[in-house]
């Protein structure tokens, strides 16, 4: 009888040790739990010329909604040292919360890309994060997309 307790006991201690190694092994391999509160940007190609229609996918890993400007919800950057914004007009309306992506999802979008110098580039987007659409806009956070060249 006194076997048969240590035997459960080794048994369960044996369960514990394989619940926490799996559990281990999904947090390291699952990138929604090695990588909670990211916001991915990332461009369909790394190299495109002026007039070239260039799509973005915008992945929210975020608990909170995200929102862009309704004026200028992106600005392009120009890789020279440092990155350099290229500069813009002023707004001429309200800078309304605008292209909301809800939490846990994503969103595809395309631009033209206008007629900018030639080199690497990124995309900048400041965000509002946990407002709602069509709210006054206010900067929160900004994200960058991955590199790319226009040539």
């Amino acid at each position: 009888m006194e076997n048969k307790k240590i035997v459960l006991k080794i048994v369960l201690a044996l369960a514990v040790v394989i619940v926490i190694v799996i559990v281990g092994v999904i947090a390291v391999y699952s990138p929604q739990l090695t990588k909670p509160g990211e916001i991915k940007i990332e461009t369909e190609k790394t190299e495109y010329q002026a007039g070239d229609s260039l799509k973005i996918k915008i992945e929210n890993d975020l608990g909170k909604d995200i929102c862009f400007s309704s004026c200028y919800p992106y600005y392009f950057e120009k890789k020279d040292g440092e990155w350099i914004s290229y500069q813009y007009n002023n707004c001429p309306d309200s800078n309304l919360a605008g292209n909301c992506i809800k939490a846990k999802t994503a969103k595809a979008f395309e631009i033209i890309i206008p007629r900018i110098q030639t080199g690497a580039h990124r995309l900048a987007l400041p965000a509002c994060v946990g407002c709602g659409l069509q709210e006054k806009f206010r900067e929160d956070q900004w994200l960058y997309s991955n590199d790319f060249v226009i040539k």
